[in-house]
């Protein structure tokens, strides 16, 4: 659009006595002059006339910024699981292993620079680490039994799995380059998914030891104290972020209820009534909301949890599955997700204001566990 010519009353007012000063005020030919010099500034040519009539288009909507940090994700889109990494509108797609062994399960370090996953090869599980900066991969266990489930000490420098080494599940603990492996639980009834304390040397895991699924703490000196008792059995723990709280899935029938419960055993709680199909719960940055893949009546969706007030807002879309486990944006106001859609399996993002999906991978492959890092 072009600018229109106009001159607000002060600007003809100034331009007035500017050509009477250099006319002569005191004279009727200076005024004159100065008169016909204005009307020479201000009269619009034909074109700015014309410009003249246009009205102004109102101003646009500032755009939200772009989320931050990437998606990282697995898919099998070359032949074999691989590790790959997404920006946040789907544009920019990079794939970060080259394995010919499936790869699952990336967890990530607590500074967001290194990827803790498990591959396999030759029917056996073992646990790598990738770094980001790099590209470098190591493998950290090397036994002819299954490793999983890695988890990730506060400072970044153990990670912490579950182990068959021993004829059953235990948990043990290893350095992040793979050196001093240490055992940490021992009990015939198998002790598995531990995953540690954001802020402590205390790792939270599921054992049989008492005749149901229950959840422990474990310390690295190996000493355990029961967290839950109930009648039903009590899996996936995950910790808030200050490691105040522990979340957690109750069984009922194959389905379960979503329940929080304090560190110390206090203020035990479930945040649902009714059994559905719940993944396992996750906590916002902030730790004031949970999020969850479910099964609401005849709608799968994304559940989001607001513990302050015990609200739950459902994030659905027609036609669009979520599965497994969500992962928080940086900034808390998105979800990522994989979800079954048209026969496939693909990366979604959620806007939780607005219940606005977005499709972020779309090819005939398998695309999932998505997790968001900051790098």
């Amino acid at each position: 659009m072009k600018n229109r010519l106009k001159l607000k009353p002060f600007v003809v007012l100034a331009l007035l006595f500017g050509a009477l000063a250099l006319s002569g005020c005191g004279s009727s030919s200076g005024l004159q002059a100065g008169v016909a010099g204005l009307n020479e500034i201000v009269t619009p040519t034909a074109e700015a006339q014309a410009t003249e009539l246009v009205v102004a288009e109102p101003p646009t909507e500032t755009p939200a910024p772009p989320l931050a940090g990437h998606i990282i994700f697995t898919s099998d889109r070359d032949g074999v699981t691989n590790l790959y990494l997404l920006t946040p509108d789907g544009v920019e797609q990079t794939r970060l292993t080259f394995s010919d062994a499936p790869e699952t399960t990336p967890r990530l370090s607590p500074d967001g620079s290194k990827i803790a996953f498990v591959a396999t090869r030759n029917n056996n599980m073992d646990i790598y680490v990738l770094d980001l900066f790099s590209q470098s991969v190591i493998q950290i266990t090397n036994a002819p039994e299954k490793d999983s489930a890695p988890t990730w000490s506060p400072d970044g420098t153990r990670l912490a799995f579950e182990s068959f080494h021993d004829g059953n599940f235990e948990i043990y603990m290893v350095n992040a380059d793979g050196s001093n492996l240490t055992r940490l639980t021992d009990d015939p009834s198998g002790d598995s998914n531990p995953v540690w304390s954001p802020t402590a040397n205390e790792i939270a895991f599921v054992s049989n030891r008492f005749g149901n699924a229950d959840i422990l703490i474990l310390t690295l000196n190996g000493s355990v104290s029961t967290l839950t008792t109930n009648i039903a059995p009590d899996a996936a723990p995950a910790w808030s972020p200050d490691g105040s709280m522990i979340a957690y899935k109750t069984y009922s029938d194959g389905l379960s209820n979503l329940c929080v419960i304090g560190r110390d055993g206090t203020n035990a709680k479930c945040l649902t009534s009714a059994p559905s199909e719940y993944s396992t719960p996750v906590w916002s940055p902030d730790g004031t909301r949970l999020a969850v893949s479910a099964k609401q009546a005849a709608t799968h969706g994304v559940d989001i949890f607001t513990l302050a007030d015990n609200s739950v807002s459902h994030l659905y879309s027609a036609g669009v599955t979520p599965v497994d486990a969500p992962t928080w944006s940086l900034d808390g106001t998105h979800v990522a997700f994989q979800a079954q859609s048209n026969g496939n399996m693909d990366i979604y993002l959620a806007n939780i204001a607005t219940n606005v999906f977005l499709q972020l991978t779309n090819l005939p492959a398998f695309d999932g566990e998505p997790v968001w890092t900051s790098q």
